[in-house]
């Protein structure tokens, strides 16, 4: 604005000088949308330039006062120090002035010493009865002796003055004795106290310590209790799992289960046990909820290591490896030879001649030979009332009281005795009777799937 314009005309002097100092800015600013001008005025300066400067003013007395505190800090430091020197320059006169007073003390009673020994010398000498008169001193001795008599009360009278004097010491000597016993006193009264506070501190810190390491611990030892809880649970359930799936496969064989876990028991209580006696100290469990799982668990893992066992024992297998079929199942059948109704107690598998025979359980060959109208035979005893039967054998590859295992070749297929072709004809007996063999085979299958 020029300075002739009527505007400038009618300012007063003060605005003047603001508008010369502060004159109006425009500033220009371009974008993509087009041209956009901002007006600075004298009053946006002048606000912007009292911002900066108290800005200014605000970090440069922060600068000066941070260092001013650096400054305090260290002259403090530095007296701290100075009183710690101090302190330990007091420690080591004090502990001086302690040796100076046993020095003192010793001093006083060696000259107790002298002094009493002097006493107990100047008391051997010869006395005179207090109160004698000179007549009678004279008529006791003669004149040179009265001379001796007169000497003796001298000594007397100096006796009895340094006999005062050791009083006096002695008494000088028990204030100073009390003094050093107080002066001792007080001492060891702050450095007890100073102990004592130190002490406490000390164990109030490692006592809080302690709490918390214990707190901290018992957290842990909760924590794993809960988990020791919850694993236990998990295992009980899954030995749960495992015990239902094999009640219900055991279940489809007609099998009564738990009557041939005691039978097998039974069984195996016939054989010897022994060894020395070394008893089992268990940690005692407070923890209610985790002795009630982990009995259950052992519960649980007893009745499934009893069914696991059984299972072992039990001919579920099946007795060919090789491909076959069902030419004729278990129970009413018509006949293959004359085509009348019959009953079937086992289940003909046909298979390729000479193809293997398994046992398909553990047990003892009872029977290996021709019989009648199976043919050649193998029957094996499986223990607990269970036995197979193999008929209609090529060959016999299993002896009479062989003990076999599950899956041993005993023979091989054929079509000996009554029979119309190759095949095994496979028996399972409970008790001598006759169950079918078809659910022994499945419930096989989902018992060794795994």
């Amino acid at each position: 604005m020029s300075e002739f314009d009527p505007q400038e005309l009618s300012l007063s002097q003060f605005h003047r000088k603001l508008r010369r100092y502060f004159p109006e800015r425009h500033l220009m600013l371009r974008s993509d949308s087009g041209m956009r001008q901002v007006t600075l005025t004298s009053l946006h300066q002048i606000v912007v330039l009292t911002a900066a400067v108290i800005f200014f003013g605000w970090v440069t007395y922060s600068t000066s006062a941070l260092i001013w505190m650096d400054d305090i800090i260290s002259a403090k430091d530095e007296r701290i120090e100075d009183a710690r020197e101090a302190y330990k320059s007091l420690l080591a006169e004090v502990s001086v002035y302690k040796q100076r007073v046993a020095e003192v003390t010793n001093a006083l009673q060696s000259n107790h010493s002298q002094f009493a020994k002097l006493v107990d010398e100047e008391g051997g000498s010869a006395t005179v009865p207090d109160g004698a008169s000179e007549a009678e001193v004279k008529g006791l001795s003669g004149g040179e002796d009265a001379d001796f008599l007169q000497e003796q009360r001298r000594y007397d009278r100096e006796q009895q003055i340094l006999m005062t004097q050791l009083t006096t010491l002695q008494q000088g000597m028990e204030d100073l004795s009390q003094a050093r016993v107080l002066l001792t006193d007080f001492d060891g009264i702050e450095l007890e106290m100073r102990k004592v506070v130190l002490q406490r501190d000390l164990a109030l810190s490692q006592n809080q310590e302690l709490t918390g390491r214990v707190k901290g611990l018992e957290d842990q030892l909760s924590d794993m209790e809960e988990a020791q809880v919850m694993l236990v649970e998990r295992f009980g359930e899954m030995a749960q799992d495992k015990i239902a799936a094999l009640e219900t496969d055991l279940s489809e064989t007609g099998l009564d289960v738990d009557s041939l876990i005691k039978r097998k028991k039974s069984e195996n209580s016939s054989f010897g046990q022994g060894g020395p006696f070394l008893p089992l100290e268990l940690p005692d469990i407070e923890n209610p909820a985790f002795d009630a799982s982990l009995n259950d668990l052992n519960d649980r893992l007893d009745r499934w290591g009893a069914l696991h066992n059984l299972v072992l024992d039990l001919p579920l297998a099946v007795p060919l490896n090789v491909a076959y079929r069902v030419t004729s199942r278990f129970g009413v059948r018509k006949d293959p030879v004359n085509g009348r109704l019959s009953r079937h107690e086992g289940l003909d598998l046909g298979a390729p001649m000479l193809a293997p025979i398994l046992a398909t359980g553990p047990g003892k060959v009872v029977y290996a030979g021709w019989r009648g109208r199976y043919g050649r035979v193998v029957e094996v005893d499986h223990g607990m009332g269970l036995s197979t039967r193999y008929a209609h054998m090529r060959t016999i590859k299993a002896q009479l009281g062989q003990h076999v295992e599950r899956g041993e070749v005993i023979g091989a297929v054929g079509s000996s005795g009554r029979s119309t072709g190759s095949h095994v004809h496979y028996e399972v007996r409970v008790n001598g009777k006759p169950r079918n063999p078809a659910v022994f085979m499945k419930a096989g299958k989902n018992v060794f799937k795994d």
